[in-house]
């Protein structure tokens, strides 16, 4: 009798449900790192607008223009990636400083609306 060589139909389909149980238990946990990147991206682009924002005005003040900076002049928007943005700008002490920003997203950050208020960002989906 010859000796056979290779896997049974048994084998073969253990292997197949081990494989579906470790897809079921990976899959969400990889698309859940995957948007709370997505999120911590937008919270990121959030203070870099701002931050910029406030540097365009005080390139603005030297330069002896009084144009108080938009989104846009604080950043390269692609209507893909951001459909509005809205900055709000301190008085009294706090004058020069971004006191609140809105911004929604598109694309990538579609779903996204991520506000800052007293230097702290918060997005909801």
């Amino acid at each position: 009798m010859k000796k056979r060589n290779g896997f049974t139909l048994i084998e073969l389909l253990a292997v197949i449900v081990i494989l579906a149980i470790i897809l079921v238990i990976a899959v969400p946990k990889i698309l859940n790192t995957i948007e709370a990147a997505r999120k911590s991206s937008m919270e990121d682009s959030v203070k870099l607008i701002a931050t910029q924002a406030e540097k365009q005005l005080l390139i603005n003040q030297t330069q002896g223009s009084t144009a108080v900076p938009t989104c846009s002049d604080a950043a390269d928007f692609s209507s893909t990636e951001y459909t509005a943005c809205t900055l709000t700008w301190g008085t009294g002490n706090d004058a020069g400083k971004v006191t609140g920003i809105s911004v929604t997203g598109g694309g990538k950050f579609d779903g996204y609306t991520c506000s800052m208020a007293s230097g702290v960002v918060t997005c909801t989906k």
